[in-house]
């Protein structure tokens, strides 16, 4: 049975402190998915944009349709959980709410884009958090199994990404966008993902080591999750080729 999502009424109704400790395992392993976070609702609005006024102008048929309806149904949901999460984080380190300001501008940049390449980025992006979010569910290894807010809402966010995980990519298709465009996007997704993921937990990081915390430890935990990684890296990478090599197809 999936996951049900933490009960929360709004950023207010989360535990002071929550967002402070290491709720993963290790600090520098929290981290990483605290940054992931902090993208997150600005990507999934970019998302839910792209695909309304997509539905607008394409008036696709009933399946579809009804498909991207749930797709931002639960895109809303999602946002709205991260939201909560980062609130906690913030309140613990209050520098990571600049980090969610520069996440929100890229978006922006994003939505200058023509509607065939912000399909295949959403497309791409969906794809790489369908990637993360099986890992999460079939393997638990970078994700704790344990009772922590933030790690139940990684699993519950997981399994309903693998449900809709294929809706933006069969909007691409519907709309025509080719095989290249979406290899590009896919690469131009992966980079921004990778490069923002990386700096935005360094950052995190450097505050904890302001705070107190050994950088020595910091960089044994995150060599350790580095090592530890690799077989999840390994299986995301294939799928990853097959996601350039197998553009979508309408169904």
């Amino acid at each position: 049975m999936a996951p049900t999502l933490p009960a929360n009424t709004g950023p207010q109704s989360v535990p002071a402190g929550e967002g402070a400790g290491p709720w993963n395992g290790t600090l520098v392993r929290s981290r990483i998915f605290d940054a992931l976070s902090l993208l997150l609702p600005a990507g999934e609005a970019f998302f839910v944009a792209t695909l309304e006024r997509w539905r607008t102008e394409a008036s696709p048929d009933g399946v579809l349709a009804a498909e991207i309806d749930r797709f931002i149904r639960e895109e809303h949901a999602h946002a709205r959980a991260h939201a909560r999460y980062n609130a906690a984080l913030i309140d613990s380190v209050p520098a990571a709410s600049a980090i969610a300001a520069r996440a929100t501008q890229v978006t922006r940049d994003l939505d200058s884009f023509g509607m065939p390449m912000k399909l295949a980025l959403v497309a791409a992006f969906e794809h790489l958090t369908a990637l993360l979010s099986r890992e999460i569910v079939e393997h638990r290894r970078l994700i704790a199994d344990n009772d922590s807010r933030q790690s139940r809402t990684w699993h519950w966010h997981a399994h309903e990404e693998l449900g809709h995980c294929r809706v933006a990519a069969d909007a691409a298709a519907h709309a025509g966008v080719g095989r290249g465009l979406l290899a590009l996007a896919l690469v131009v997704a992966t980079g921004y993902l990778a490069f923002d993921v990386a700096r935005y937990a360094a950052a995190l990081c450097r505050c904890d080591a302001a705070r107190g915390t050994s950088r020595r430890k910091l960089f044994g935990q995150a060599c350790g999750f580095a090592a530890g990684s690799l077989p999840s890296l390994a299986r995301m990478a294939c799928g990853w080729w097959r996601g350039m090599a197998m553009p979508a197809r309408p169904r």
